[in-house]
């Protein structure tokens, strides 16, 4: 069966394709035709990630079709709007909660298997003015996750920070070390997704804390969806700034 595809699309013409189920893949193309012409290379090696790591996925070479086009404010750069689709409006089951978490944890092990072992010199390379050191890339990792639970909460200015969200970014703040922070968060980011109550994976939030400017729709899917995206995405890019700095 073809896969669907959902797809951002900014006015400069650029696009981000976004495979939903099964989850983990978003990624950014400068115009529809450089979609047309490599998504099908990252839909396999997406299925591909995932089989290796003992996901049940579909068989034979992938094919896809565009379920549905969202206009997006931005041009997918830090800060930007994704997306919010029609499966994004479905709460996640505890099942369904578990499943993310698991192949989002293979998305971490393998991030962390990857900055692990690098030196400093490594860590702080630029590869150019407008590109990140991979330590800077990690601390968007994290702070990205860290935004990411509070997109379904409410007003913090009213409620408060939970606890579980405060504590982290409390010992984030506490160490320099950024695979420390990276783990910090991550055990932060599953224990929050498991305690969330059955209204609270079916609430539709718009946010307007943290964030400018606001509007993006957010729910408990879409924040466990876009953590396995957007880690697979950046370790994607610390792969090639390695492979440049290696040269």
């Amino acid at each position: 069966m073809p896969l669907p595809i959902y797809l951002d699309v900014a006015a400069s013409g650029r696009v981000m394709a976004h495979l939903l189920e099964p989850p983990g893949l978003g990624v950014r193309f400068p115009s529809r035709e450089a979609m047309a012409r490599d998504l099908p290379g990252h839909l396999d090696a997406h299925l591909a990630w995932l089989r290796a790591h003992g996901e049940a996925v579909p068989a034979g070479p992938p094919e896809y079709f565009v379920a549905e086009e969202i206009v997006v404010v931005g041009d997918f750069e830090s800060g930007d709007d994704v997306g919010f689709y029609t499966p994004d409006t479905v709460p996640p089951t505890p099942e369904e909660v578990e499943r993310y978490l698991r192949i989002a944890g293979h998305a971490h092990t393998d991030l962390l298997a990857l900055v692990e072992p690098l030196d400093g010199a490594a860590l702080d390379w630029v590869r150019g003015e407008h590109t990140r050191p991979i330590r800077r890339v990690l601390r968007h990792i994290v702070g990205a996750e860290l935004w990411y639970m509070t997109r379904i909460i409410d007003d913090p200015k009213a409620a408060g920070l939970p606890e579980i969200i405060r504590d982290a970014d409390e010992r984030c703040d506490a160490t320099e070390d950024m695979m420390e922070r990276v783990r910090i968060v991550w055990s932060a980011f599953q224990r929050w997704a498991r305690s969330l109550a059955p209204e609270q994976r079916a609430r539709v939030v718009l946010p307007t804390w943290f964030t400018s400017p606001s509007g993006e729709r957010w729910t408990a899917r879409k924040m466990l969806r876009r953590c396995i995206e957007h880690c697979g995405e950046h370790t994607r890019s610390i792969e090639q700034i390695l492979a440049d700095y290696r040269r």
